[in-house]
């Protein structure tokens, strides 16, 4: 884990919010658009991943 990744508060499956860090985070976005920023994040009840979009100011 770099020292750049940071909580995010989200809503995990089954609707509790969290503060969790992306285990990875990627840029969805077509070809000249801004788009938007998806982290995967590790459910720590369940232990599913899930995805969930983070903040525009988010470093990837």
């Amino acid at each position: 884990m770099s020292s750049g990744k940071r909580a995010v508060k989200v809503k995990t499956p089954n609707g509790k919010e969290m503060e969790l860090v992306p285990e990875k985070a990627w840029a969805l976005a077509p070809k000249g658009r801004k788009g938007v920023k998806i982290g995967l994040f590790k459910d720590p009840e369940t232990g599913k991943y899930f995805r969930h979009k983070l903040p525009d100011d988010y470093p990837i």
